[in-house]
Parts: structure tokens; sequence; C-alpha cells
């Protein structure tokens, strides 16, 4: 393990993304407001729907007990003391679609919302005491910068219509790997494109039985960080079978409902901390950081009891809720140009979902606000 001297502090990170960084998050904002006013009626629910992970899967209860210290480096922030916090649990399909799972693809989310954490966050409502890490079902994204995300905003909401065929695929690989042609090819997004196609090519998950990351870095007390939620040793096995795509229009929903009621489930909460910015980028979120160079470490265990999450309501309590990876305290703040984006994005989009869907935005005090 990586002595304390070459982990990499937050306060050694540059943060300037350049002189027209400003411009491209308003162009981003603007697409993001532009496709969540027509998903009213695209997306043939009568609603707004998310701009991403518009399809939930299920609302769990859960609690998060920190562990005792065993490396104060690992042991920083809301993870520098024990304690337990009550937490939600969202599980989603990662497109903006609401459309049947063998459509979407395997991309999923896990968004997990903490009660009672001391301290400020770092959104408009800043003494909530709530905490949300927003997790995807791999270890890389393919997006780095606010140019990236203005075209995949576009380009996301293109499929999987627009890939229908090999010509249009095509077409949108190539305008998806070339910025929409604005690239010279020795700057083509490679390393994002094998990160997305790594993500399509995978089969559709058994949720509870999947490991999710954090998008790209965040501030970890002093340090900077990746952080993973694994299912622990302890916790069931997978089911043998795969998921079926054709087996009915929601399949994974299906499966994540019969697992929940069946045993409790048990989830290591493990922290990577940076020890190369070179080896280890923050700002390409596009390559895993390598675990022989700095591994993971458990900081916490997430529990999620069994429960009946069948109620048709349920995947509608999960959609009213907000999730923001910037709804942290400072000392886990996200960090790298793509992270930055998404405070913007992910506030805009929440805040006009709401207002579209005539629903109060307002943070939950506890779980059984949500979850009566």
């Amino acid at each position: 393990m990586n002595s304390p001297a070459e982990f990499v502090r937050f306060d050694e990170l540059d943060t300037d993304y350049g002189p027209e960084f400003e411009a491209d998050v308003d162009a981003v904002v603007r697409v993001v407001e532009r496709v969540t006013r027509d998903s009213v009626a695209t997306e043939g629910t009568g609603r707004a729907v998310r701009f991403a992970h518009a399809k939930p899967y299920g609302l769990m209860r859960g609690e998060l007990h920190v562990l005792p210290a065993t490396d104060p480096h690992y042991f920083q922030g809301l993870y520098a003391s024990p304690g337990r916090y009550p937490a939600l649990i969202r599980y989603s399909n990662g497109m903006g679609h609401m459309r049947p799972d063998a459509q979407l693809g395997a991309a999923c989310g896990m968004a997990v919302k903490l009660f009672g954490v001391p301290g400020e966050s770092l959104t408009d409502e800043p003494t909530a005491g709530t905490m949300d890490y927003n997790l995807i079902n791999s270890p890389v994204f393919f997006a780095n910068t606010a140019r990236d995300y203005l075209t995949l905003a576009r380009l996301f909401t293109e499929l999987p219509d627009g890939t229908a065929t090999s010509a249009g695929q095509a077409m949108w690989l190539h305008a998806f790997v070339t910025r929409d042609g604005t690239l010279e090819p020795e700057r083509w997004l490679w390393d994002e494109l094998l990160a997305l196609l790594s993500q399509m090519n995978s089969p559709l998950p058994h949720l509870l039985h999947s490991t999710f990351w954090s998008m790209g870095a965040l501030r970890h007390g002093d340090h900077v960080a990746k952080l993973r939620i694994a299912p622990a040793a302890d916790t069931p096995a997978a089911p043998a079978r795969p998921v079926d795509p054709l087996s009915s229009l929601h399949p994974v929903r299906d499966e994540l409902v019969a697992d929940a009621g069946t045993a409790d489930h048990h989830f290591d909460v493990q922290v990577q901390l940076c020890a190369d910015v070179k080896a280890m980028p923050v700002e390409n979120s596009s390559v895993p950081w390598p675990e022989q160079l700095s591994p993971f470490v458990t900081v916490a265990r997430l529990t999620v009891p069994a429960q009946d999450i069948s109620a048709p309501d349920n995947p509608d309590r999960a959609d009213a809720l907000s999730f923001t990876p910037w709804r942290t305290p400072r000392e886990h703040q996200p960090v790298g140009e793509i992270q930055t984006v998404r405070r913007r994005v992910y506030e805009r989009s929440s805040a006009l979902r709401h207002e579209l869907n005539q629903q109060l935005r307002r943070e939950p005090v506890c779980p059984d606000a949500v979850l009566r």
C-alpha cells in the first residue's frame, strides 16, 4: 500500500478549465432544458423525465455504517468517526428513456441518499442534512469535458432509434469519436469510445449483486479518490440465471423485486486514493485507476434489509426524489471538469423536471417521509 506522502492532495489540483468552459456549460444546460421539456411528449408518460437515468427500477431502504478507522488517510470527512446513517437507494437505467429494458441496455445507476449527515452540503438546500452518491455500474465513463458532454447531450437523445441500422450506428459512432467532426484524428476520443463500448456490450444486471462506481473523482478529506459500492462477501450469491431481456418489458425491476424480498443484502463502501495523477488521471474518467498502484479500502458497510418494493407506486416515489453528486459536504466534493459540469446540469434538470411535473422539490427529512 502507498505511503501517505505518495497520495495526491486535493489542494494540488488544477481547476482552471479554460476560457470557454462557462459558455460550454451554458450550452449543455440549454440542451438539457430542451430535452427535458420535450420529454413530456416524447416519452409517452405525460410528464417530464430525467435527462439521464429516466427509468427507475426501485427505491429501497438501507443503512450506512461507518467502520472504525484503520488508516486515517482513508477515514476522512464523513468517515472520520464511526456512525450510522439511514439511507434510501434508487436503482435506475442510465438512458434518458422510459422504454422496455431490451431497448435500453445494461448501463445502470445506483443513487444513495444518506440522512442525518452533519455540516452543510454544496447545494441549494445546504442545511437539509442529506448527502448523495450518484454511481454507475462501470469503473469508467465516456465523457470528460463540457464540450464532450455537449455532443453527448445531442447524441444520446438519438438512442436507440438512431442506431437501429448499421449505417446509423456508423454515423453515430463517428459523430461520437470525432466530437461531431470537430476533432483532428490525433485527438479523437478513443478512450471515451472504449469506455462506452464496454458498457454497451454488458448483459442486463442483477442490481443487488452488481458493483457501482463514482463516475469520476471526488475529494476525500485531504486527498483525491474514487469510490465504489460492491457486494460484500457475506451477501447472498447472485442468481445463477441471467436476466432475460425478453422475459418481460421490465425484467431488471422484476429481478430486483424478487431479490429484495428474499434476504438482507450487504455492500462494502470502498475508497481508492489517487497516488499518481498521470497513471490515475482526474481529468480522464474513461480509463480505470490501476488497483496495483492504490487498492480500494473498505470504510463503511451499506446494509439493505429484505423488503417488499413491489408496490406499483414504488418507482414513482423514486422518480420524485432529486439526486446530485454535489449534495455533499465540502470534504467529499466532486473534482474534475466533467464533475463540475454535472453540478449545473443536475441542479437545473431537477428543478425544471419538478416544475414541469408540479412536484414539490424539497429534500425529505428521513426515509419514512418517502417510503411509508
